[in-house]
């Protein structure tokens, strides 16, 4: 459980690193705090899902996809309202370039729900073909 949660953490947190890099360096530190706003929102709710889901492991496979839907709509609503929340709260810091914020919040949504949905996936799979 520990691996999965180091991977759902740090495989978004590889990849904003990544891009957030020469972005900075090309369009100055803006692109750092998109990034960490973005992660901020959406991985400790993959996190939470993650964590359900495992508890739910040993009810039916129909309970587990139904955590999975549901961790995407909690996902939504904290990842895309937060940052609808932050946007209009923060005053100016993300007005002048808001498609950079929102485009930031949806690639760390996506990225996240990817990795959750492989982890989650994966491991259903094994329990189905008898391997644990």
């Amino acid at each position: 459980m520990i691996r999965q949660i180091a991977i759902l953490l740090g495989a978004p947190l590889i990849v904003a690193v990544a891009i957030a890099t020469p972005l900075a360096q090309w369009h100055g530190p803006y692109h750092w705090l998109c990034a960490a706003v973005a992660l901020g929102l959406t991985v400790p709710v993959g996190i939470t899902t993650l964590v359900i889901a495992e508890r739910s492991a040993k009810a039916s496979a129909f309970v587990q996809v139904a955590v999975l839907f549901s961790g995407t709509f909690v996902r939504v609503l904290i990842g895309f309202g937060g940052a609808v929340v932050v946007f209009f709260a923060a005053g100016e810091t993300f007005r002048a370039q808001p498609l950079v914020f929102f485009g930031w919040v949806l690639g760390a949504y996506l990225t996240t729900l990817a990795v959750e949905v492989a982890l989650i996936g994966s491991k259903m799979m094994r329990r189905e073909s008898g391997g644990q």
